[in-house]
């Protein structure tokens, strides 16, 4: 065997082995890192040895066999396989580190592919002497596709990870290119050294190879420690973001938001400038939520976080504090006036029509303001004080903003104060409930009384609703309350039936009890323990709550109206009900607010409002309560308008369970005439 090709061989079957051990190392970090480009590349460096012990077999053959055995052919075709199988592996490793993105690869069409490849490129040696011009054509045409794909891959890394600190990336990409660029001069070189001359370059270029499959091994490794270095740092980075921004908005949290104030108050001070901290709540969100889910929900307070950044500076933070809450932060403002702009501004903006599953959704935020120095010289003072002046915005009706007053942190004291006591309140049962009769015209009998709450505190005596109903809502207490009060009428209404057959039940919900998801099943138990006919009971809802979600309300009235249960709308006349929607809800009495009863004799405007409600009603087959009878001049007008049940002073204001008793007893077959009221016994 001439020196040449013992040459060849022993260069060959050097780098087949470097192959081999750098193929098992990447393995092993593959196994412990768990990247996909390591994986590729290992394989890459196994079909490299492959090719290379397949030109060993070639080379020890070849002196012994003719080239055109069969053998010759097998061998080409494995040596093509596996050297166009390295140049795929090498390429899906360097996108896969270049673009951190899996390669979703057909691995069944490619294989058939290259096959073919390759028995073309094996029929090229069939019948021909390996100084052939069919042969070297095969030889350059794989080096000059391998140093194509490796020049790629280099240029791929380096524009897409090399340009930055590692030095892995640059030395991996450096490599590519080199190695690419050899494998061109070799394609280029041997085209113009056909001959005898080509067949001793490979010596030389394999002892070079062995030079640059070292240093591509290298740098495969050192890529992958830049690799792990930037992982870390990038989840280092997202686990600092996820703890100072809110996923689902992005924006800073309440930490962050603190934080960025704290930095602007120093400067403030510094400067001696004015700041100031916006404090929003969006207004019945949970409706939105309860009646298009949390998906929407989320999708709609994505929406509210669009238009909150068009309303500020690149130089001001706008931040979710949590829920449906949200704060943002002005610098630099010279008057109370400039934040009160921003706030009006941010009104305007989320008034305007959202649209959700195809539905149009309207939404209202309310403000609370503060400014920096007057209201507060440190972060948490002035957030708190931001979110007080919030609140204060909230009992104003919703959709506006208020400036924050120092009485205002008085009131939220006693507020405070006082869901505390309403806590201990209802632990001890201090609550019980008064009973207002309702007359009917026709029969002049009581043939229902409402249920009212009162509260029978044991430093202040007994409270009426006015004192306490609001703090209840606001804490939510307003819920276990309301379910007490449902349960205790319907036991007391089905006790008095025993004396006042067929006599019912008011009972009011309130805005936050009748958004309760459980309502129907409170409703439902009520009944139930206390045996009440489900039409002696009539739950009364007032026009705003109604109003709030129209289409969610009527579903919520359809569903107590299957119960069986009477539907009143309370306090009609001074809310804003559509009368298409007046038309849709499935009530069955409208009870006439007293602010238009108590001047209904003197005022021309009430008494054209009430008689225009009560005509209103009777045509859509409704019954009318009239509230806050308190004089013989206001039942007679009522009663000329052919109201249906009366309910006020002038029959008997709210009694204890014991008063009520009696009054039944003695008084509930009523008359009247034009100039007096007599009780007939």
């Amino acid at each position: 065997m001439p020196d040449t090709a013992l040459s060849l061989m022993a260069v060959a079957i050097a780098q087949a082995g470097a192959g081999i051990f750098v193929a098992i190392l990447l393995l092993n970090f593959h196994r412990q890192y768990g990247r996909g480009y390591l994986l590729h590349w290992a394989w890459s460096w196994l079909c490299l040895s492959l090719s290379h012990l397949g030109e060993v077999v070639a080379l020890f053959l070849h002196p012994i066999v003719v080239p055109s055995h069969p053998t010759f052919s097998l061998l080409a075709m494995v040596t093509a396989v596996a050297g166009y199988l390295q140049v795929a592996y090498l390429i899906f490793g360097a996108y896969e580190l270049g673009s951190r993105r899996i390669v979703r690869q057909d691995f069944g069409r490619m294989i058939v592919t290259l096959l073919t490849l390759s028995a073309a490129m094996a029929v090229l040696f069939v019948g021909v002497t390996s100084g052939s011009r069919a042969y070297v054509v095969s030889a350059i045409s794989r080096a000059v596709l391998a140093g194509v794909a490796f020049v790629v891959a280099g240029i791929g890394v380096w524009y897409t990870r090399g340009r930055g600190a590692g030095f892995g990336f640059k030395l991996i990409a450096g490599a590519f290119v080199i190695y690419g660029w050899n494998q061109l001069y070799f394609g280029v070189a041997s085209a113009w050294s056909v001959g005898p001359r080509f067949f001793h370059y490979p010596v030389y270029l394999g002892l070079f190879d062995f030079a640059l499959h070292a240093l591509v091994g290298i740098g495969m490794v050192a890529s992958l420690l830049d690799d792990e270095r930037e992982a870390t740092v990038q989840a280092t980075v997202e686990i600092e973001h996820l703890a100072y921004h809110d996923t689902l908005t992005g924006l800073p949290n309440r930490t962050l938001f603190l934080d960025r104030l704290a930095v602007a108050l120093a400067q403030a001070n510094r400067y001696e400038q004015k700041l100031a901290v916006l404090f929003l709540d969006v207004d019945r969100f949970k409706d939105i939520n309860d009646s298009l889910g949390h998906t929407a929900g989320d999708a709609f307070l994505g929406l509210v976080t669009e238009r909150l950044r068009r309303c500020v500076r690149q130089s001001d933070t706008v931040a979710r504090l949590g829920g449906d809450e949200f704060g943002i932060v002005i610098q630099k403002i010279e008057s109370f006036e400039d934040a009160a702009k921003v706030a009006q501004k941010v009104l305007e903006l989320i008034k305007s029509p959202y649209l959700l599953r195809e539905r149009e959704i309207f939404a209202s935020t309310s403000v609370g303001i503060t400014v920096f120095p007057e209201d507060g010289r440190d972060p948490e003072t002035l957030l708190k004080n931001a979110e007080t002046a919030m609140y204060r915005a909230k009992e104003e009706g919703r959709d506006n903003y208020q400036l924050f007053e120092p009485e205002m942190n008085r009131r939220v004291v006693e507020r405070l104060a006082l869901e505390e006591r309403l806590r201990k309140g209802i632990r001890l049962e201090e609550f019980v409930l008064f009973y207002q009769p309702l007359v009917d015209l026709q029969t002049r009998r009581v043939t229902a009384f409402e249920a009212l709450l009162r509260w029978q505190d044991p430093d202040l005596g007994l409270l009426p609703p006015s004192r306490f109903i609001e703090a209840a809502e606001v804490s939510g207490l307003i819920i276990p309350l309301g379910a007490w009060v449902l349960s205790k009428a319907c036991m007391q209404c089905k006790a008095w039936q025993k004396s006042a057959p067929g006599i019912g039940v008011s009972v009011n919900l309130s805005a936050r009890q009748f958004q309760q998801p459980d309502l129907m099943s409170q409703v439902h138990s009520a009944l139930e323990a206390s045996r009440l006919d489900p039409m002696m009971l009539e739950l009364e809802i007032t026009e705003t709550n109604a109003m709030q979600d129209a289409d969610t309300s009527i579903r919520t009235l359809m569903e107590l109206k299957n119960l069986g249960v009477q539907i009143s709308m309370d306090d009609f006349g001074i809310g804003y009900s559509s009368l298409s929607y007046l038309k849709r809800f499935p009530i069955d009495i409208l009870k006439l607010d007293q602010s238009f009863v108590r001047d209904v004799t003197s005022d021309p405007g009430d008494a054209a409002i009430a008689t225009a409600v009560i005509a209103m009603a009777h045509s859509l087959s409704l019954k009318v309560v009239a509230e806050g009878v308190e004089t013989l001049a206001q039942l007679n007008f009522l009663e000329d308008r052919l109201c249906d049940r009366f309910q006020g002073f002038y029959f008997s204001p709210p009694l204890s369970p014991v008063d009520f008793d009696n009054f039944l007893e003695g008084k509930r077959h009523l008359s009247w005439t034009l100039k007096e009221a007599e009780v007939d016994h």
